[in-house]
């Protein structure tokens, strides 16, 4: 069941451009300000050229800034597969929250307006659950928002987004396993393999998402474990 949510349309930003693309994405971010006012001053900022469609406050207001049949400017340079241009083909939701860095936790209300907000937008538009994803999924190199402290797992008990449970296994892994383990990343969908240093980057976006304990450490057995196990998830698009 989806609850009919009360969504303020007190602020708006002037950031945004015409979609070439339809809606098939749902990004997720932190704003990193702990307030809603510096929020609100960067995401309506005209030099700053940055928005999104929702943002949520640390209340749980819901506050819709930008149309969604308008392009807010809230992935930048990004893929997932061979999708570029994802700000023309997602829905970008930021949360206040101080950020990964600040040891910043979500609180219990924004998490639950969140999940109702994505169901709702996931029912209106079809959204599968592989393409509701985190800033850093799409932009390992840049991004590490919405962060470890992410309650991924939660959301998925409302079946939104990926998640696959693995029992922990510290083992390292073999150089076969190491490249099985990179060729299950870019299956997923994860881009940006372009030398060892990029390779790392794009594996704590892995970890930060699926196994937080891992994130700047190496991958191990679990890390390869819960790759394969994403990969067999009824009805994931294993397409380019």
């Amino acid at each position: 069941m989806i609850c009919q949510l009360n969504i303020s349309h007190k602020f708006k930003s002037n950031n945004f451009d015409n979609r070439k693309n339809k809606i098939s994405f749902i990004i997720i971010h932190y704003t990193e300000t702990k307030t809603l006012v510096k929020a609100l001053k960067l995401l309506t900022d005209k030099e700053r050229k940055v928005s999104c469609h929702y943002l949520i406050d640390s209340k749980g207001i819901i506050f819709n800034l930008v149309d969604l049949n308008k392009r807010a400017w809230h992935a930048g340079e990004s893929k997932w597969k061979n999708f570029t241009d994802i700000n023309s083909r997602s829905i970008g939701i930021e949360i206040v929250n101080a950020g990964e860095t600040k040891k910043a936790k979500y609180n219990k209300e924004q998490i639950r307006v969140l999940i109702e907000l994505i169901k709702s937008l996931k029912h209106k538009y079809n959204i599968r659950n592989e393409r509701i994803l985190g800033h850093s999924d799409i932009a390992p190199l840049r991004k590490i928002d919405p962060g470890k402290f992410f309650p991924w797992e939660q959301l998925n008990r409302y079946s939104i987004g990926l998640w696959a449970n693995v029992s922990s296994n510290m083992s390292k892994l073999t150089i076969t396993e190491y490249k099985n383990f990179l060729v299950n990343l870019k299956k997923i969908g994860y881009r940006y393999f372009r030398s060892a240093k990029e390779n790392k980057l794009v594996i704590d976006a892995f970890h930060r998402h699926h196994l937080i304990t891992l994130v700047g450490k190496p991958p191990n057995k679990s890390s390869l474990e819960k790759t394969k196990k994403l990969l067999k998830i009824k009805d994931i698009d294993l397409k380019e």
